[in-house]
Order: C-alpha cells, then sequence, then structure tokens
C-alpha cells in the first residue's frame, strides 16, 4: 500500500537540420530547445492501521479506510461517511402490526424483555431504521475514530447510543496499529450499513449467533502481504454487548485473516471470557469463519459460528451457518439471496430459553442503484422455525386479549432505501 514518489521528468527536443552546401549550414539548424517540467514531491502518506492491510471479506468491513490522495479530503488522512436507512415494511403480524415474534438477541428478546420483530425493525409501515455518520481521520503515528447512529433501530445495534464506536487508535509502526475504545466487531460476514451486505435486513445469524460491538483494546498485525492477526481484550462476555458489565476478568478475542488474492479471503477467528459467573469457572466459547469467494460478477459468502457455554451442569451447543451469493448484473442492478439454518443441542433448546427450537431463513433482495450513493432494495423474507412463535391476524389471544404466537412461519416484503456519502 506503500505509494512512490513522484519522479520529475526530463524531456528535450534536439531539431538538426542538414545543408546542402558548407556556407549555409549554420543558417539551416534548429535553436535546441529544452523543456524541463517540475513536479512537486508527495508527501509520504500516513501510516495505515495494520488491521485494514488485509482487506476483509467484502462485506466484512465496517469502516471508510483514509486515503491522503483522495480527491475531495479536507485534510490528509481525514475520512467521513453521512448515511440515512428508510423502509417500508409489510409483514403477517396481528392486530397494528407493532406486535412481533421475538427475535433481536440470543434469547429473542431485547433488554426490557420485551419480543422483537425484524432485525432493527419492530413494526410495520414506513421506518427510519438509522441516520448517522462517520469521521475518522489517521495521521503519522496515531488516529481517532468516531461513528454516531440514530433512528429507530440504534437501541438494538448499541448500548451506547447514539455511539456506534468511539476509539483512538496508536500505530507504532507501518504493520501494527493498537485501537482502545469502543469498536465494531470483528465477526461475521454482515454489517449494519445494509449496502455492504448482500440483503437489506440482517440475518439471523448476524443477530442471534455474533457480538455487534466491543468495550475494550484490539492489536491488529500485518503478519505478510496476505496473513494478518487481530487480538482482541474487551469487556463483557463472547457476545460483547454492555460494555461495563460482567468485567472480573477480561473476554480474549482473536481472528486470522488470510488474503492470498482480491477473489479470495478466509476470516478464522473466536472469543473466549469467563464473564465473572460461577466464580469466573464458567467459561464460554464462541468460534467463527468467514469465506470469501469471488468470480465475475458473483460473490459467495460463507459463515458459520459455534460456542459453547455452561449451564445447570451442562454445556449448551449453539450453532448457525449462513450462505449467500450476490450477483451485479449491471451497474445498477443486482440480485442477492442468503439462507441460513440455527439451532442447538437439547441443552440449549431445552434449558436456555431458546423460543426457536431450530430457525431457518431464506431471503431475495433486488437492489437498483439509479444513481451514485441511492440504493433502493425490494426483499423477500421467510422464516421457518420448529416451534410457534410468530403471530397470525385473527389468531388466538390470551384472557387479557393479547395474542399468542400460534405459528412456526412467517412471511414479509419489505422496500428499503439506503443513500450514503463520503470519502
Amino acid at each position: 500500500m506503500s505509494k512512490f514518489l513522484s519522479i520529475a521528468v526530463m524531456c528535450s527536443l534536439a531539431f538538426p537540420a542538414m545543408a546542402l552546401a558548407q556556407d549555409d549550414m549554420e543558417a539551416m539548424v534548429e535553436e535546441e530547445v529544452e523543456t524541463v517540467e517540475v513536479v512537486e514531491p508527495v508527501e509520504e502518506p500516513p501510516t495505515v492501521p495494520a488491521i485494514e492491510e488485509v482487506p476483509p471479506p467484502k462485506v466484512a468491513a465496517d469502516m471508510v479506510e483514509a486515503d491522503p490522495e483522495e480527491e475531495g479530503k479536507l485534510i490528509d488522512g481525514l475520512s467521513w461517511m453521512a448515511m440515512a436507512s428508510a423502509f417500508y415494511r409489510i409483514g403477517g403480524y396481528a392486530g397494528s402490526g407493532v406486535l412481533a415474534g421475538p427475535y433481536n438477541n440470543l434469547l429473542g428478546f431485547d433488554p426490557d424483555g420485551n419480543p422483537q420483530g425484524y432485525p432493527y425493525t419492530s413494526y410495520n409501515g414506513f421506518g427510519l431504521n438509522f441516520v448517522g455518520g462517520m469521521v475518522s481521520y489517521t495521521g503519522e503515528k496515531f488516529g481517532v475514530t468516531v461513528d454516531l447512529r440514530w433512528g429507530t433501530g440504534a437501541q438494538f445495534l448499541t448500548p451506547l447510543v447514539p455511539v456506534k464506536q468511539g476509539y483512538v487508535t496508536w500505530l507504532p509502526s507501518d504493520r501494527i496499529s493498537i485501537d482502545i475504545g469502543f469498536f465494531d466487531t470483528i465477526f461475521g460476514a454482515e454489517v449494519a450499513d445494509e449496502w455492504e451486505n448482500a440483503n437489506y435486513t440482517r440475518g439471523a445469524l448476524y443477530f442471534l449467533r455474533q457480538p455487534f460491538n466491543h468495550m475494550g483494546a484490539r492489536m491488529g498485525v500485518e503478519l505478510t502481504d496476505s496473513l494478518g492477526f487481530t487480538l482482541m481484550l474487551t469487556n463483557g462476555g463472547v457476545f460483547g454487548g454492555s460494555p461495563i458489565d460482567n468485567n472480573e476478568t477480561p473476554t480474549i478475542g482473536w481472528q486470522f485473516a488470510i488474503a492470498p488474492a482480491d477473489a479470495f479471503g478466509l476470516y478464522i477467528g473466536g472469543n473466549h471470557g469467563a464473564s465473572g459467573d460461577n466464580d469466573n469457572r464458567s467459561w464460554e466459547n464462541f468460534f467463527d469463519w468467514v469465506m470469501s469467494i469471488g468470480a465475475g460478477p458473483f460473490t459467495l459468502l460463507l459463515n458459520g459460528d459455534y460456542t459453547t457455554s455452561p449451564i445447570a451442569g451442562e454445556t449448551a451447543f449453539l450453532y448457525g451457518h449462513s450462505g449467500a451469493i450476490i450477483l451485479d448484473a449491471t451497474d445498477k442492478f443486482s440480485i442477492g439471496l442468503r439462507g441460513e439454518h440455527l439451532s442447538g443441542n437439547s441443552e440449549y433448546r431445552d434449558n436456555f430459553g431458546d423460543p426457536y427450537g431450530y430457525l431457518a431463513t431464506g431471503t431475495i433482495t433486488l437492489r437498483y442503484k439509479p444513481v451514485e450513493y441511492l440504493v433502493i432494495s425490494l426483499e423477500g423474507r421467510g422464516e421457518w422455525t420448529s416451534r410457534d412463535i410468530y403471530f397470525e391476524r385473527g389468531g388466538p389471544v390470551d384472557p387479557d386479549g393479547l395474542p399468542v404466537p400460534s405459528q412456526s412461519k412467517n412471511y414479509a416484503v419489505i422496500l428499503g432505501f439506503s443513500s450514503f456519502i463520503g470519502n
């Protein structure tokens, strides 16, 4: 990624003419002309954090990399992005449409114990998931990143609303970067900014089997041009979340990034911690892998997650897999397909508060980009479980008149609008 200094170019043009006679030679000779173009040398760009040196999968990075030579920069090393994400959704839910099946975290409920609907979306009709932006400065030996989000989905994305990310960076060398603060997870094949994903809505694997963000320290090391390593020490458990709870022992995270070519990337990592439970003897272990393969207009994204968690003297085992295909049909049209399956062993299904049993999803997204920085998505999504967790219109109600889950499948259509601009 290093850039070479510009080199001044010397060009000389000589036009001698031949005389027919010795006496006329001086009159026929053209004056030699020499032109020299002087180019100001370009300053050496600031060091890029090593965590960005090995490129992640197309949809696994959630930051804008600083490029000092890019046009439109106010300050060398300064990157910025502003965005908004809106939608209109029609779902198969009961009543006014604000009551949805449980979905949004490991147990299917928000921190207040309320069931939620689609990721970042708990109602039908028009909505504004996110509005916000990011600014990042990378200097020669340090950097700072601030990333903010507001909107109806912000409370599901980060416990520090409106802060999505906020951290400082130290660059001790051109192959090592150290971040300290609150930052996005390094795991998974999907990110919060949906235009970077295959689909408009995020998958069940993203919400139910992966962390969103971490509070702590992160070190990225560029081992070779195609091999990177990341190490994290963070608060909380293996699923991140609250940045101030369960901190008697740190959680240890790691990831190897292997990208021998632009069309292939393999990312293998894990997160391990005691979380302060059972006198720090109940360790949880989370493992994640992502594979990205590109072939012309096609991009294939595969993702798997596995978690072990002690419970009542037994070990609950949770797993999930996701596969997505992106077809860039033209510069303006693309198609995204995603399929998922999540489940676990009997300890997880029976003793971990799991409302699903198994959960499968299928999503197709048609995308149109009429102009730069604007993406319109039309998406159909289906979900199937082994237990009745979804509501239906005209379905059963409890003695208080509240709807009761009565079906194991659900379908919805969403029209999404994503606008973003930056350098």
